[in-house]
């Protein structure tokens, strides 16, 4: 075994020094420069194919054509034989829209991606990422047919096989795969996000959006499928307001654990007196956890429970509420704001 030491810096002349940083920042070139290259032509190119309707049909094709056909040596008139088939379907607008907003979220990704820091990378797109929903939702009645595209990982696209991003792009730990279901993009960025900066106008506006584009698309995902929202603390909470309302994590873990990924379209009535109920215990919740009117935030924790009572999760809510009031009433220096009149 060799051991260095700060000596073996210290020997050099600042000559040495000097040829020695220049090796290793050739050597990080070497070894990074080439993906970091790659990535900045993938965000170029689409943007490119982004400009219109044409420009990204004409470059689906031509991946469908480089990666399906060419590389696995089948012939030009299989190509045009299966071009010919599928035409129709694959230049409907339908599917060219959900193909620009798969592109779309794949340049979002590379965006938070290429931040040196990923919390950053998604303060930098969290304006682009909400503004894309009001965009998806608003044109969901025409996308719902082609909703294979939007639940498939923007990474496992053709978009993304073509631009070899899958070698070159750096790992995301909390970025979602994928724009549907709205929910899990809501649990597990956007939330997170502005809870973890403590902003409570924000996330209250956060809520409300969640609000309107569930209700538009109708496309849940989580435990029980139609149900999606935890009664747990959602992600992004700190620890320090876990242990102050009394909320066992060993609770919150097993919750984790039932959860799974299935999506459910659920009927308007569904959402109403299923669905709208549990996003307004979370929106009031939070309210709680990071506003300044603990006793207003409880009375509308109450009050939801009040008008359902015969919902599935109005138990868990109960017992949800008798342990944020308890935890709440003498917690006042772990955050102040909280229990702020």
């Amino acid at each position: 075994m060799l051991v260095y030491s700060s000596s073996s810096a210290q020997s050099l002349t600042p000559a040495e020094k000097t040829q020695v940083d220049q090796m290793i920042e050739e050597l990080h070139q070497k070894l990074h420069g080439g993906s970091a290259t790659n990535n900045s032509r993938a965000v170029s190119t689409l943007q490119a194919i982004l400009k219109s309707p044409k420009a990204t049909y004409q470059y689906y094709m031509a991946s469908i054509k480089e990666l399906q056909f060419d590389a696995v040596g089948k012939r030009e008139s299989e190509w045009r034989e299966w071009r010919e088939r599928n035409e129709d379907r694959l230049k409907s607008t339908e599917h060219v829209a959900a193909l620009q907003y798969q592109a779309k979220f794949l340049l979002l990704t590379l965006a938070v991606a290429l931040e040196r820091d990923e919390a950053a990378g998604v303060k930098k797109v969290m304006p682009l990422l909400i503004d894309y929903y009001d965009y998806l939702t608003r044109d969901f009645d025409k996308l719902e047919g082609q909703r294979r595209i939007l639940i498939t990982p923007a990474l496992d696209s053709v978009f993304a096989d073509r631009l070899k991003l899958t070698l070159t792009m750096p790992p995301l730990e909390t970025w979602i795969d994928a724009p549907l279901p709205i929910s899990t993009v809501y649990d597990g960025v956007i939330l997170p996000h502005f809870r973890k900066e403590k902003n409570h106008p924000a996330l209250q506006a956060a809520w409300d959006k969640r609000i309107v584009h569930e209700s538009k698309t109708l496309v849940v995902a989580g435990r029980g499928g139609a149900l999606g929202l935890p009664v747990d603390l959602p992600a992004g909470i700190p620890e320090n307001l876990t242990r102050r309302f009394g909320l066992d994590s060993r609770d919150r873990k097993r919750d984790q654990q039932r959860e799974d990924t299935r999506q459910k379209k659920v009927s308007e009535e569904d959402f109403r007196k299923d669905r709208l109920p549990i996003l307004h215990w979370g929106k009031n919740r939070d309210a709680l956890l990071f506003g300044p009117n603990a006793a207003s935030s409880l009375q509308a924790l109450g009050r939801i429970i009040r008008e359902n009572l015969a919902h599935s999760e109005a138990p868990n809510w109960l017992k949800e509420l008798k342990s944020l009031t308890e935890g709440g009433s003498n917690a006042e220096s772990d955050n102040p704001t909280a229990n702020k009149q």
